[in-house]
């Protein structure tokens, strides 16, 4: 069995490596692979609450009277696109538990916000 760090060739069943002194029975995680997925779903997250937002505000800005014209279901969708997105950001938390909370806690935000607003929506 080769050691991790420096390579060297050790007896099968050895505690430490005879050449660096690592601990042979170390098994790497993949901790490197889960943050690599958190930083993307963070990543993914906030480009979508920034190209949503900038639509939103150009929406408001050059449209005139885009709340009652056809232009308000493409303004919904990015709302809804945006609000949804928030359930990324608990998906990339690590800790099992605290996963679990923030999942329950955004899954409540985002209810709330689309019964809140559910009446804009419909008209």
């Amino acid at each position: 069995m080769n050691c991790l760090r420096c390579n060297t060739p050790n007896e099968e069943g050895a505690k430490f490596c005879k050449n660096c002194g690592m601990d042979m029975t170390y098994v790497p995680s993949n901790e490197i692979a889960n943050s690599k997925t958190s930083d993307t779903l963070l990543v993914i997250f906030i480009s979508i609450a920034f190209v949503s937002a900038i639509a939103q505000f150009a929406i408001q800005k050059l449209v005139t009277n885009w709340y009652e014209s056809p232009t308000k279901y493409i303004y919904g969708s990015l709302w809804l696109l945006q609000n949804l997105s928030f359930i990324l950001i608990p998906i990339s938390i690590k800790n099992k538990t605290l996963k679990i909370i923030g999942l329950i806690i955004t899954t409540i935000m985002i209810i709330y916000w689309v019964y809140s607003d559910v009446e804009f929506m419909i008209r």
